[in-house]
């Protein structure tokens, strides 16, 4: 399975940070080769119950990168 590069996330986001701002990056790494190597991100919980990638399935305020986190 893929390693996150930290044990836990955590940010803040500035009031008047403007929409689409970059607030985070997570990485990972995972010791398969070739294509079973790549890894695709995405939110999942919190109270929108739905991911973030823009699949408009929960109402959480923030969008992760599926490419680089």
């Amino acid at each position: 399975p893929p390693i996150f590069s930290q044990t836990l996330y955590e940010a803040r986001v500035p009031e008047d940070a403007p929409v689409g701002a970059s607030v985070l990056q997570v990485t990972a790494a995972d010791a398969d080769e070739g294509t079973n190597a790549d890894i695709r991100y995405r939110l999942e919980g919190g109270d929108g119950g739905g991911s973030g990638a823009g699949d408009g399935a929960g109402s959480l305020p923030f969008e992760v990168d599926p490419e680089s986190g």
